[in-house]
């Protein structure tokens, strides 16, 4: 059924007769009433009363008239809600975050999507890359924020690289392992060891400059996706936390958590993309997502907090030296 042809029979039933509506139609008077006559012809039956003045609806008019008023109603709407999400102004946006990702994007990207998109639809899942990668080929999400590693090749996605984030540890700033100057393994491994999951990346590093037993595998005691509650772990207790160190710059900054002196290495690093089905054409929301985490991530890469102060048993120490 050609729905052009019920745009004519509402113009002729709204203006009441067929010289006024072929006027609105832009179409001459036999050509609309051939139109009409058309769609009579297309449904077998009389829609139109064309014996009086007043053209009137029949019965079946009546019927066929109120689906077209929907239909123009449908039509409509469909064309303001194209136009909000080609706006990115509506629609819905699933994305994915993992551990690193997570506790530093989250919280500011809502903020964000409900001060400048506030009719988008965020939905969030938090997760390894492993299942977030899982997620985004069913596409349960739309593009998450994720470890490199495991993207490394796969043809069906899209990635984008984020500058790398520089990984190491953390304590409160009055924890016992400030009193050394480079603490070794051993001094680490006096106390309980907390990340999320690492790239092997860092881990092999860790392993390069502490020695076997620094591989995560060897030296974390508690492990969780997770990285709030790890947080506060470090924060209360003598839990070292090892992970990207901007992921505390909050804490760094108000001199509550300060990094563990860990021998210097600028590989020691986490490598972070953006990434989304390849080939598929992404929603204007999807570049509020890209644009704000690739405007933040700068920041988040330039981070450098302040050095640690040595523990006075330390600072004696060395002033009692010949």
């Amino acid at each position: 059924m050609d729905f052009q042809k019920l745009k004519h029979l509402l113009a002729v039933v709204e203006h009441g007769t067929f010289s006024r509506a072929a006027d609105k139609v832009n179409l001459s008077q036999p050509a609309l009433s051939r139109s009409i006559q058309a769609l009579e012809a297309e449904l077998g039956l009389p829609l139109l009363d064309r014996g009086t003045r007043q053209v009137r609806l029949t019965p079946y008019g009546a019927c066929v008239a109120e689906r077209a008023r929907r239909m123009r109603y449908e039509e409509a709407e469909l064309r303001r809600e194209l136009k909000t999400l080609a706006g990115g102004e509506s629609g819905t946006l699933s994305i994915g975050l993992s551990p690193t990702p997570a506790s530093l994007l989250l919280t500011p990207f809502l903020a964000h999507m409900a001060a400048r998109h506030p009719q988008v639809r965020v939905a969030a899942e938090l997760g390894t890359t492993a299942t977030l990668l899982d997620l985004l080929r069913a596409e349960r999400i739309d593009a998450m924020v994720c470890d490199a590693r495991m993207l490394y090749g796969a043809a069906d996605i899209e990635t984008r690289p984020l500058a790398p984030l520089r990984a190491g540890m953390v304590c409160r700033k009055d924890h016992p392992i400030l009193a050394h100057r480079r603490p070794t393994i051993d001094h680490i491994r006096q106390y309980p060891v907390a990340s999320s999951t690492l790239s092997p990346e860092v881990a092999l590093r860790l392993a390069e400059t502490l020695g076997p037993a620094g591989a995560p595998e060897q030296m974390v005691s508690v492990r969780c996706e997770s990285l709030a509650p790890l947080v506060h772990l470090a924060l209360a207790t003598d839990t070292l936390l090892l992970g990207v160190i901007c992921v505390t710059r909050q804490e760094q900054q108000a001199g509550d958590l300060v990094e563990v002196p860990l021998p210097a290495d600028p590989q020691r690093q986490g490598h972070y993309v953006l990434a989304r089905l390849a080939g598929r054409s992404p929603l204007k929301a999807q570049d509020a997502l890209y644009s704000y985490t690739q405007q933040c991530w700068a920041d988040f890469a330039s981070f450098r907090p302040k050095q640690p102060a040595l523990a006075k048993t330390e600072t004696a120490a060395r002033g009692a030296r010949p």
